[in-house]
């Protein structure tokens, strides 16, 4: 994995379990419809955002390079 990934939420898989935001604190938050949002668009630590999107349980999270 990259050093730097660009992170994105499909918000119409997102149901809230929030496995993202205790996986990566502090790189996610839920919005007021309990939907995950990544608190910046560019992420450095790329291995742990790489596993919250692993352990998300609707595959809602999506990394790609950040070139």
């Amino acid at each position: 994995m990259a050093d730097q990934v660009r992170v994105t939420v499909d918000r119409e898989r997102c149901v809230g379990s929030a496995t993202c935001t205790v996986v990566a604190a502090g790189l996610f938050e839920l919005d007021e419809h309990d939907r995950a949002v990544p608190l910046t668009e560019v992420v450095s630590d790329a291995d742990v955002v790489d596993q919250a999107a692993q352990l998300c349980p609707t595959a809602a999270i999506h990394l790609s390079p950040a070139d």
